[in-house]
């Protein structure tokens, strides 16, 4: 659901920090909806504000990494990401016919994947422009449109403009999840992987900058509310909102990169990398069977909640524990039948590449990085 790079290549490998960054994805959506409570010092408040930002975000990264490892640049490539677009559009649009009370997000995603295709061409200073734009739109869409409704989303112009009124709340004015404040969190994405794959900055560098990112988004997400300046809420469309939660998903992301490079991540066993790479790798397949699981509970027990310490546990097991087995039967699998290494990283993920594959065939399975280039000392198989 990230929009990554062709992962099912042979001789490929993947960026860890990525994965994991896509695995803390997971676990925060699964707080997010089922969590009873906000936990100690309500930290558990923080995967409200955090998961649909942090996916927008790797789905612009994912995007470059494609870009950038698949050596198909003309109409193929672009006819196999609409593809996978599509599917993910329509994945989200049977989805949201479940019992699950969950807002799903797969739609809007699906639509963010189509607006990175022009966008992972543009130069790094036209890019760090339109992010500047991207910025704008996420700060200034909200506001303009709750000034034009008076804050209740009824239209307060004439009625001419109100065509205009209901087009900046479908784009960010309104709603759990904005298209503008989506789109910020993709183009920083963008940036932020063509930097960190050029870097030689040492781990501890990025662990300032992502501390500094965090700074930011607990300025502006949790200061004010301690401080009594003003509310902030998760989903307001608030400038502080949105700059906040983008910061916070940013930090995410270089949080990841600094462990994959610190002492800690270098003497993580090649094993234990992996396990926490695999639910980043099956993330699509393990936001659908969250899903399943949620609507079969709600359906047998249509007047009880969802929102059980229990339920928490059983889909981040479930969820882990999933993608793991699948890998390692597939990737024993793949070693008889290579023709089975495109559904290594999830049943979904294997569908959407089966998919692409029969419309638009690839000329030549040349070696990719599904991900970027390899980068020791943990090196996964294609998946």
């Amino acid at each position: 659901m990230s929009g990554e790079a062709p992962a099912e290549q042979s001789g490929g490998s993947r960026l860890l920090f990525v994965d994991w960054a896509r695995s803390a994805a997971y676990v925060l959506m699964v707080v997010a909806h089922v969590a009873p409570g906000d936990g100690p010092a309500r930290i558990l408040l923080v995967s409200e504000f955090l998961t649909a930002p942090l996916f927008a975000l790797l789905v612009g990264v994912g995007a470059q990494l494609s870009w950038s490892a698949s050596g198909q640049h003309g109409w193929r490539y672009v006819l196999r990401e609409v593809i996978r677009a599509a599917l993910v559009i329509g994945l989200g649009l049977l989805l949201a016919q479940s019992a699950a009370s969950v807002l799903i997000v797969l739609v809007h995603l699906g639509v963010l994947m189509l607006l990175c295709l022009p966008l992972v061409r543009l130069h790094m200073t036209a890019l760090a422009a339109f992010a500047a734009l991207a910025l704008l739109l996420a700060v200034g869409v909200p506001g303009l449109y709750r000034g034009l409704t008076g804050g209740h989303g009824v239209t307060t112009v004439a009625t001419e403009a109100e065509e205009f009124v209901t087009a900046l709340g479908l784009i960010g004015g309104i709603g759990g999840y904005r298209m503008t404040g989506l789109l910020l969190c993709a183009v920083l994405g963008m940036l932020a992987i063509r930097a960190l794959q050029s870097a030689k900055a040492a781990w501890w560098r990025g662990a300032l900058v992502s501390a500094g990112a965090f700074g930011v988004m607990l300025a502006l997400l949790v200061a004010p509310n301690l401080l009594g300046l003003y509310e902030v809420h998760a989903y307001d469309g608030t400038p502080s909102e949105q700059i906040g939660v983008a910061s916070g998903a940013l930090g995410v992301l270089l949080a990841m990169w600094a462990l994959e490079r610190s002492p800690l991540g270098r003497a993580l066993p090649s094993s234990v990398a992996q396990l926490l790479a695999a639910p980043g790798q099956a993330a699509l397949t393990l936001y659908a069977l969250q899903i399943l699981v949620l609507h079969v509970y709600q359906v047998n027990n249509p007047l009880v909640r969802d929102d059980h310490w229990w339920m928490l546990a059983l889909l981040i097991v479930l969820g882990v524990g999933f993608a793991v087995v699948w890998q390692a039967v597939l990737e024993s699998l793949a070693r008889r039948i290579p023709s089975a290494r495109r559904w290594g990283r999830g049943p979904l993920e294997g569908l959407i590449r089966g998919v692409q594959d029969l419309l638009v065939p690839r000329p030549a399975e040349a070696p990719s990085f599904a991900g970027g280039p390899p980068t020791p000392p943990h090196r996964t198989g294609a998946r």
